[in-house]
């Protein structure tokens, strides 16, 4: 029943995993569960030490005929603004590559990403190779399709050499068939406000660093909670 499914607020095990699956997943969930991945960097989301690393994945095991089979998905076209040394070009890179994630998820071809990100961006370059990772497994995405509801850019030169994009985005729902011999993860959809650090390279614009914005009334709700909570104890 779906209802066992494990849900996307329950993935991530404590203790530094160090199983491929279970890496590639919580790669995944840096942006699902808004968690700012250029500030705490999402190599370390794992935390805790290797004493506590999980050895054995926990989901049943199931036939891989039965799981949802890897959709066909098209590669975006890239925009002609992409190429322009402006604001508008800055916009549409990262568009254009939040566009493609689930492209490059679904398929493991990882060619538009790399062709829109700074070689030195950590965030992005693990992004890559757990993609890769994923492929190499025989695992893809199903769903989690990108849109993007706005963008803004503030840079600095004339014409712009270096800016911030922020984009406001949401993300379908998906499900993640990370081992076809394991019960796939189950992704709720998700919204959000995304900073990436731009510069431009001579050809075209590159991210060199991206982090999710944090939801200022989520904090202030939760600030509430805990001060309720401290007045109670």
């Amino acid at each position: 029943m779906h209802g066992d499914r494990p849900g996307c607020r329950g993935v991530l095990y404590p203790g530094r995993v160090k199983r491929p699956t279970q890496r590639i997943v919580i790669i995944v969930l840096a942006l699902l569960l808004m968690i700012p991945v250029g500030v705490i960097g999402i190599g370390q989301l794992g935390g805790g030490s290797s004493q506590e690393a999980q050895t054995e994945d926990p989901r049943p095991t199931v036939n891989p005929s039965e799981q949802k089979p890897r959709p066909e998905v098209a590669m975006p076209e890239a925009p002609a603004v992409m190429q322009e040394q402006s604001a508008e070009g800055a916009e549409a890179t990262l568009t254009y590559m939040l566009g493609s994630y689930t492209y490059m998820m679904t398929t493991g071809d990882t060619s538009v990403w790399e062709g829109s990100v700074d070689q030195n961006c950590a965030v992005c370059t693990s992004f890559l190779e757990n993609a890769q990772l994923l492929s190499d497994q025989g695992g893809y995405l199903v769903g989690g399709e990108f849109t993007v509801d706005g963008t803004d850019f503030e840079g600095t030169g004339e014409p712009p050499a270096t800016g911030t994009v922020t984009a406001q985005f949401a993300q379908a729902e998906s499900t993640l068939v990370d081992d076809p011999t394991r019960l796939a993860y189950d992704l709720d959809s998700v919204s959000g406000e995304l900073a990436a650090d731009m510069a431009w390279d001579g050809e075209t614009w590159r991210v060199t660093d991206m982090s999710l914005v944090p939801d200022e009334s989520a904090a202030s709700d939760a600030g509430g909670a805990a001060t309720s909570d401290g007045g109670a104890g």
